[in-house]
């Protein structure tokens, strides 16, 4: 991995604050007490929309999936549900971005169409066209329409392109060879233009984001790995021309250690946000892992490569957007061990240049061992944000496997003044270690500290967003955190910068925030 070395540069920096009225929720949704899960969600005319998939509870019941629509008004509010799919025909969505608004009165989504026969599985990527009340308008499938069937497709992703037809990734299992990552052109109606498949045929390739160029190709953000033998995991950016014709590839993960997949997006300036995570340790079939995020140029050259925060245990990104204003969100979660939910979520925010701006940790569920999984966030048109999940109990907390969904302000709070900021430690390997700030935001007083003991006096030295030093504190050595009084400051951006004699300095940025 590249070291990163950070240099304070003097900036004006604009973040959007919550000096509106937000209309907050944080809620469980179930239907008839199945198991309900939530993939996608979108802002419509009247409200949201959640794209999930929901089973039965009785293992009996086991292929009984069904892909599940379910209406939401602004306030929170349950206005509409439908399911589709049969007992032997089960229909899921993607990942994150696999339900997209396409005109103001259509609706698009991508996902698996799969059937049960005695002797094998069929398989297919399915499209479809909803109206604004989410009826079936036209469904296309795509894969083998003859026996013997042993090949699998299934889709992730799409994005409508300039010509207002769609891209989609997913991947191709052919029979017991290798996965293979799928890109597939389609006009408006869903007819084929062309695909392609990428891979090696010695590692299992999926594809599972995309978005299309200024140049008129396309990047996919996906995975490979080699089943059975650790540290093979490897995420991957891959960019086609136009017919989907290969030009560069990048692996950003640790050659030695697995990684996760690729969820990219596309900022205003036409270059490509790629969100992944950087393993840092094996833990068995499992991993200790940061969070990291790219921009990169259409023609492959990367301008910034940034890794966030402490490793977590299985600290999977899920989804990666770019908001209106140009900062980026990127979602996932992790599992904890310390007395609580088993599994926690979490939103990390930064600006355009990869500068944190805000991170936040959820958990719905409190009990031991329950689950709390966010999926998907989008921005909302009241400058906020919105996410969705799924929640799994386990006692003390009750009820089923639920979706879980969250009205959130445009810093991530779920009510008026919140104050959950888990800070966000950037990761360096040059630097012995780490500091971090809390609570962020920032109210009257905060709190400097360590991540680990350190033997060397340090100097600690904040400016505001114009540069000006506002604060100058000694940190003696083996000194664990020191408490800042920042109750003269005016609200907005600051920037720490920790010093030492003979170590490069380091930087984080904070917010503070006045109601």
């Amino acid at each position: 991995m590249k070291q990163v070395f950070v240099v304070l540069l003097v900036t004006v920096l604009f973040l959007r604050l919550p000096a509106q009225e937000f209309t907050y929720f944080n809620k469980r949704i179930d239907h008839y007490n199945n198991k309900d899960n939530a993939r996608n969600i979108i802002e419509t005319d009247s409200g949201y929309i959640i794209g999930g998939y929901t089973y039965d509870p009785d293992p009996n019941f086991e292929y009984d999936i069904k892909l599940t629509f379910t209406g939401l008004t602004y306030d929170g509010a349950e206005n509409l549900y439908k399911e589709y799919g049969y007992d032997s025909i089960n229909i899921f969505l993607g990942q994150p971005g696999s339900l997209i608004r396409y005109s103001e009165d259509r609706y698009i989504s991508v996902g698996t169409w799969r059937i049960f026969k005695e002797s094998f599985v069929d398989s297919r990527g399915m499209l479809a066209c909803y109206n604004s009340s989410f009826d079936t308008l036209w469904t296309r499938l795509y894969g083998e329409k003859t026996l013997p069937h042993d090949t699998a497709f299934m889709l992730d992703q799409i994005k409508k392109t300039t010509d207002n037809g769609f891209i989609m990734t997913g991947h191709r299992n052919p029979g017991s060879s290798k996965f293979h990552i799928w890109l597939l052109k389609t006009d408006s109606l869903g007819s084929i233009q062309w695909e392609t498949f990428i891979g090696d045929g010695i590692k299992y390739y999926s594809g599972y984001s995309v978005v299309q160029t200024q140049d008129g190709g396309f990047v996919i953000g996906g995975y490979n790995f080699k089943i059975g033998v650790n540290g093979t995991g490897d995420p991957l950016i891959i960019k086609t021309d136009s017919l989907g014709n290969e030009e560069w590839r990048i692996n950003p993960g640790n050659p030695d250690i697995d990684d996760n997949k690729v969820m990219v997006a596309l900022a205003a300036d036409g270059n490509i946000i790629a969100g992944t995570n950087y393993g840092t340790q094996e833990s068995g079939d499992n991993q200790w892992m940061v969070v990291k995020i790219m921009k990169i140029t259409p023609n492959g050259e990367v301008l910034w490569d940034y890794n966030y925060g402490e490793p977590g245990y299985d600290k999977f990104l899920a989804n990666t957007i770019v908001l209106d204003n140009g900062n980026i969100i990127t979602n996932g979660g992790e599992t904890i061990f310390d007395s609580g939910p088993d599994r926690i979520s979490w939103i990390l925010c930064t600006d355009s240049l990869g500068n944190q701006l805000w991170y936040k940790e959820y958990a719905l569920l409190q009990g031991d061992y329950s689950n709390n999984r966010l999926y998907d966030v989008k921005e909302t048109s009241d400058g906020g944000l919105i996410g969705c999940g799924m929640v799994s109990p386990i006692i003390p907390d009750t009820g089923t496997t639920d979706i879980w969904v969250m009205k959130m302000d445009s810093l991530g709070c779920v009510e008026a003044g919140c104050d959950t900021t888990v800070d966000v430690v950037e990761f360096f390997e040059s630097l012995g270690s780490g500091f971090s700030i809390y609570p962020n935001p920032v109210g009257e007083v905060f709190t400097v500290a360590f991540v680990n003991e350190h033997p060397q006096t340090y100097t600690l030295q904040i400016y505001d967003m114009y540069g000006t030093k506002v604060k100058e504190k000694i940190i003696p050595a083996g000194k664990f955190s020191i408490r800042v009084s920042s109750s003269t400051w005016p609200g907005g951006v600051y920037v720490a910068v920790l010093s030492s004699k003979g170590s490069p300095a380091v930087s984080l940025k904070f917010l503070v925030q006045r109601y």
